[in-house]
C-alpha cells in the first residue's frame, strides 16, 4: 500500500515537472512570436512616418523617395542610416551603440525585443570606413536579416537587382553597393575586421573574402574600394555558423 502511494506521488511530481516545462516553453514561443510581430508592426509604422515620395527636381512627373533623418534622429540619436535590399524585404534604419551587444535585443525605440535591430559595428566611424559591418538577426519570418537566406537559393542572382544593396546616410545620400561575395562560415573575427594597417593588408583581406564566395561575380577589387559586410546567424538559436555578404561601393 505504501509503495503504491509512493509511486503515485512520483507520478504526480513528474506530471507537475512536465507541466511546468510545457508552460515555460509555451511562454517562450509565444513571447518570441509576439516580439517578431511587434517589431514588424513598429517598423512598418516607422516607414510610413519617415519615408515620403516627392516630385523629382527635373519636373518630368517622376517621383523619388526621401527619408526624414531629422525625425529619425529625434526618435533615436543612435541612428546612422538606412538599408534597403532584396525587394525591400530588408528595409530598416541602421543604429549603432557603444558595443555590439546592446541592439541584439533592443528595437529602434530601445525597448526590449528579441528581434533586435539592424546595427553597425561599434568600431565603425562612418560609411567612409574601409569595411562597414552591419549585423541583424536571422528571423524565422524573414524579417531583419532573415531574408538573406534567399541568396543561397538557385537563380537568385539572375535578377540583376539582387546584386545591389542600397544604403542611405544621414544626409539621405543614396549609397549603392554591388555584392561580390557571400558564404556561410563558422563564427570568426576576420571577416568583421574594420580597420587595416596598410593598403596591402586591406587588399589581401578583399582577396581572401572574395575567394570564399559561393559564386564568382567576376568583380575587380582594389585597395581604394570601400565595402559593407552583412552578418547574421545561419541555423537555429545558438548556432556558431554565420551567413556573410560582402558588397563594394559603386555609386554615391
Amino acid at each position: 500500500m505504501k509503495k503504491n502511494k509512493l509511486n503515485n506521488k512520483v507520478q504526480i511530481f513528474f506530471i507537475i515537472i512536465l507541466l511546468v516545462v510545457f508552460l515555460v516553453a509555451s511562454f517562450k514561443v509565444g513571447s518570441f512570436f509576439f516580439d517578431t510581430h511587434k517589431n514588424k508592426e513598429d517598423n512598418n509604422k516607422l516607414i510610413e512616418d519617415v519615408i515620403k515620395e516627392i516630385p523629382s527636381e527635373n519636373n518630368n512627373g517622376e517621383t523619388k523617395l526621401v527619408i526624414d533623418f531629422a525625425k529619425l534622429l529625434e526618435k533615436n540619436k543612435d541612428t546612422k542610416g538606412w538599408i534597403k535590399y532584396n525587394s525591400d524585404k530588408i528595409n530598416y534604419p541602421i543604429v549603432q551603440a557603444k558595443d555590439n551587444a546592446y541592439y541584439l535585443d533592443k528595437n529602434f525605440y530601445k525597448k526590449y525585443n528579441q528581434a533586435g535591430s539592424i546595427f553597425m559595428d561599434y568600431r565603425n566611424n562612418s560609411f567612409d570606413d574601409k569595411n562597414v559591418v552591419l549585423y541583424g538577426h536571422s528571423m524565422l519570418d524573414n524579417s531583419m536579416f532573415g531574408s538573406l537566406k534567399d541568396l543561397f537559393t538557385k537563380d537568385f542572382f539572375d535578377n540583376k537587382e539582387n546584386n545591389i544593396i542600397e544604403l542611405r546616410d544621414l544626409n539621405d545620400n543614396v549609397l549603392k553597393y554591388q555584392i561580390f561575395s557571400y558564404y556561410i562560415i563558422e563564427k570568426e573575427e576576420y571577416y568583421i575586421t574594420t580597420s587595416f594597417k596598410s593598403d596591402k593588408e586591406f587588399l589581401n583581406f578583399l582577396n581572401n573574402i572574395k575567394r570564399r564566395s559561393i559564386k564568382n561575380f567576376n568583380i575587380d577589387l582594389n585597395s581604394d574600394d570601400k565595402i559593407i559586410t552583412l552578418s547574421t546567424c545561419s541555423g537555429v538559436e545558438g548556432t556558431t555558423k554565420r551567413k556573410v555578404v560582402h558588397a563594394k561601393k559603386v555609386i554615391e
